[in-house]
């Protein structure tokens, strides 16, 4: 019998095992065992379908908890990945607003995982998004954000119409800029004066100056002192003055570097009441000042020449003792009844109290 011989073989090569006969179950299953006592084995065959059956039963069993796993693996995956797909196409909807210019509401936090941490993190870009075209729209591109959200604390920056109250104004202007306009293209007129307000923007905004606008080649500016003393934005103004006019230096060098016309730019100071506030319609309003002030300044700006920071007498009161003075002189100024004394600053002392 193949079994019995192969089981008389498993029984010379150990000493105890078991031997599976041909099927499958197999028909026989032989096992052994060699008693060390004595020279006797003990040997027990069964059939196969009897040995078998509790290993057949647990497959089975397995087989159909293998299956039920599975199944809910793949509804909790469609579960949860069709949840986190809803919410990424949403915050993929409301990005695309974003993008249109239609801020939508906060998206709502309903969970701490990773799509709530990414839906913070959206909400936090909308509004840095709004504050920054808020900032835009009402007070323009080019005013110090931290200036900017210090206007926005007071309730009057947010609505038509303003207040009034005492401002340093400072207004600049290109000297001869006409004719070096008409002497190069058009292109290169724009470059030009891209470049040149490049460069005031930035010592205008580090002296936290607000800019009204650009007229032409000429730059309006003001410092609010808001609540507190004008003083002190008084010296801000002149400060900035005698920085720009440095910077022209650096501007004029990068000039020759491209074989382009030097510049030179002259500069009012004034201080007096205007109306600030936002200025315009519903539908278009700027942040500015509006008030006989401006019109002075403008007209204090027009006697300065090319290189000089001129100030009326208003500015030059406030800070008389700190002030180093190239020449006082008294003119008539356009629209005005009676001469005013004007005042070519050449330095500051004391930069600020």
């Amino acid at each position: 019998d193949p079994v019995e011989l192969g089981l008389m073989k498993s029984m010379s090569e150990k000493p105890y095992g078991t031997h599976l006969g041909p099927g499958h179950p197999p028909k026989l299953v032989s096992g052994f065992y060699k008693i060390k006592q004595a020279p006797w084995v003990i040997v027990m065959s069964a059939p196969g379908k009897d040995i078998l059956a509790p290993i057949v039963e647990f497959r089975f069993y397995y087989a159909i908890a293998g299956s039920f796993c599975i199944l809910f693996i793949l509804v909790l995956i469609q579960f949860v990945g069709g949840r986190m797909v809803r919410q990424i196409r949403k915050i993929s909807d409301a990005a695309k607003q974003v993008a249109r210019g239609d801020y939508v509401s906060p998206l709502p936090i309903t969970s701490s995982d990773e799509i709530g941490q990414l839906k913070t993190s959206f909400n936090t870009m909308v509004e840095g998004l709004k504050e920054r075209d808020f900032i835009r729209d009402t007070f323009g591109r080019y005013m110090d954000p931290e200036v900017a959200r210090e206007l926005m604390k007071r309730p009057e920056a947010g609505r038509l119409g303003g207040e009034q109250r005492e401002v340093a104004v400072l207004m600049s202007d290109i000297r001869g800029f006409t004719p070096v306009s008409e002497s190069i293209n058009p292109e290169e007129t724009i470059r030009i004066l891209n470049h040149y307000f490049s460069h005031m923007i930035e010592v205008i905004q580090r002296h936290k100056g607000i800019i009204v606008d650009f007229y032409g080649d000429g730059i309006l500016v003001f410092f609010d002192p808001l609540e507190g003393p004008v003083k002190k934005e008084v010296r801000r103004a002149i400060h900035c003055g005698l920085e720009m006019q440095q910077s022209m230096t650096l501007f004029n060098k990068e000039m020759k570097l491209e074989n382009l016309p030097e510049l030179q730019t002259g500069i009012g100071i004034n201080v007096g009441e205007v109306v600030v506030g936002n200025i315009g319609s519903s539908t278009r309003a700027k942040y500015g000042i509006v008030g006989s002030a401006v019109n002075i300044t403008q007209r204090i700006q027009a006697e300065a020449k090319g290189g000089e920071v001129i100030i009326s007498d208003s500015a030059y009161g406030f800070l008389q003792n700190d002030l180093k003075i190239k020449q006082a002189f008294s003119t008539q100024l356009k629209g005005v009844n009676e001469k005013m004394n004007l005042h070519i600053v050449e330095s500051v002392q004391n930069k600020f109290e």
